[in-house]
């Protein structure tokens, strides 16, 4: 098979996918990933063939003032949030909500015009369409923030499915959403959003629009089984042994300073994305410094600015692989982004997840995930103090219950089939959806 993998262009969206695409690649199948001209070096790094869609092309901005489309969309968004009534009562389904509101569909919408028109320009989409075109895949595996990959799929008749990078923020939401306007009988009147911006795509090509345009034709969900949000579609699951990139192994990395490890880390998303977290890494440090532990936190210039002193026992480093640390840390401290939660999950540890409110968008979710799993806490900035945070890490490494759930969701994870074996499964789905679809066309 041909398989084209399609991500929104950050490596935080490539990661998730690439030991599938290598499991794909020794099963003798080619392989090439699809993204902005931004990512084309992270791909080839990891040892893949990159496709860059639209070389120099300003598109239009998902957020941001100036930019009315924008803004009319946010006000949709907070129109369509008032009117479904979703509150803080349910915990998870406000955190989920709100993470597609924030960030869904703001990526969605940074490869695609905000309100185009089905005869306008719509360059990302179009370059994918050629490409597709040209390489004739067969299989396409697409970010769910690239439901451009779903349309190409269905422009040139191959099979196409969703690769998840995290939680299934759009797929729970759009189903939500559904429901919702159902129960409130007109309520509701606008468009799901997601819809509104798959619609333009679709009649851009004449394609019908459907629901496998948003949820692809089966999902493959990397996330342990007790983080999968609920589906009525096939879903098809993979373990969440992550990539978390390359690099030598520092001396430091493996000698013994006689007390206890601790990963700080806020993430590669974070650093890009996110917004100013300084004040929360002031207090986690500050929690840390007096503690009999060993730190060390990958963190960057820009995020210990104003750091006026760091604790003797933090070591910091711009940047490590984290499947190089986590094996030698007796804890982690995270922001509660997947790959961080897969890749301490994967090394048996303990986790705390350390919310800050200005930049939330799975955190919540998998920080009680692990705390009813046993296999660590959560704290929030704003919420708890430095006193508080200090008292967090102490329980989590004194208390050996954390020890025993963090070694359990290591077994869960490695439980679920992998990439190798997800392989054959995409072979059997390709080979059935290739066939319905001929079937179809004659």
């Amino acid at each position: 098979m041909r398989v084209l993998f399609t991500v929104w262009p950050a490596a935080a969206h490539l990661y998730p996918s690439v030991h599938l695409a290598w499991a794909l690649r020794a099963a003798g199948h080619e392989v090439c990933v699809a993204s902005r001209p931004t990512l084309t070096d992270t791909i080839a790094g990891v040892g893949l063939s990159a496709a860059p869609l639209v070389d120099e092309v300003e598109l239009a901005r998902s957020v941001g003032a100036g930019n009315p489309a924008s803004e009319e969309t946010l006000r949709t968004m907070d129109r369509i949030t008032e009117a479904m009534a979703i509150g803080q009562d349910d915990p998870v389904g406000f955190h989920v909500w709100r993470s597609h509101r924030d960030y869904a569909i703001p990526a969605v919408n940074d490869l695609q015009p905000i309100g185009a028109d089905p005869e306008g320009p719509q360059p990302v989409l179009d370059a994918l369409v050629a490409f597709c075109r040209d390489w004739q895949p067969d299989l396409v595996l697409w970010d769910p923030t690239t439901p451009i990959g779903a349309v190409a799929a269905r422009v040139v008749g191959a099979a196409h499915a969703r690769l998840l990078w995290g939680l299934d923020l759009i797929g729970w939401s759009t189903d939500l959403f559904a429901r919702r306007k159902r129960e409130l009988a007109g309520a509701l009147k606008d468009e799901d959003p997601i819809v509104a911006a798959v619609r333009p795509m679709a009649e851009r090509y004449g394609l019908a629009v459907e629901d496998d345009l948003f949820h692809g034709q089966w999902t493959v969900d990397p996330m342990p089984a007790g983080l999968r949000l609920p589906t009525e579609r096939r879903v098809v699951p993979m373990n969440c042994v992550p990539y978390t990139g390359s690099g030598a192994m520092p001396g430091w990395l493996h000698e013994s300073s006689g007390c206890p490890r601790v990963a700080l880390t806020l993430g590669a998303s974070m650093r890009a994305f996110g917004k100013d977290s300084k004040p929360l890494i002031a207090n986690l440090l500050d929690a840390l410094g007096a503690l009999d532990v060993e730190v060390v936190a990958t963190l960057n210039k820009a995020q210990l600015e104003g750091i006026a002193h760091l604790p003797d026992n933090v070591r910091t480093v711009d940047y490590i692989p984290l499947t190089q640390l986590l094996p030698t840390c007796s804890a982690v401290i995270h922001h509660g982004g997947a790959g961080s939660m897969s890749a301490a999950a994967v090394a048996g540890i303990p986790q705390l997840v350390a919310i800050d409110d200005d930049n939330v968008i799975e955190g919540p979710v998998v920080g009680t995930y692990l705390t009813e799993a046993g296999a660590g806490l959560m704290v929030r900035h704003g919420e708890h103090t430095v006193e508080d945070m200090r008292a967090v890490v102490s329980r989590l490494l004194d208390d050996p219950s954390f020890e025993s759930g963090a070694a359990a969701l290591r077994g869960d994870v490695l439980g679920a089939p992998t990439p190798a074996e997800v392989v054959h499964v995409l072979e059997r789905l390709t080979a059935h959806h290739r066939a319905a679809t001929r079937r179809t066309v004659n």
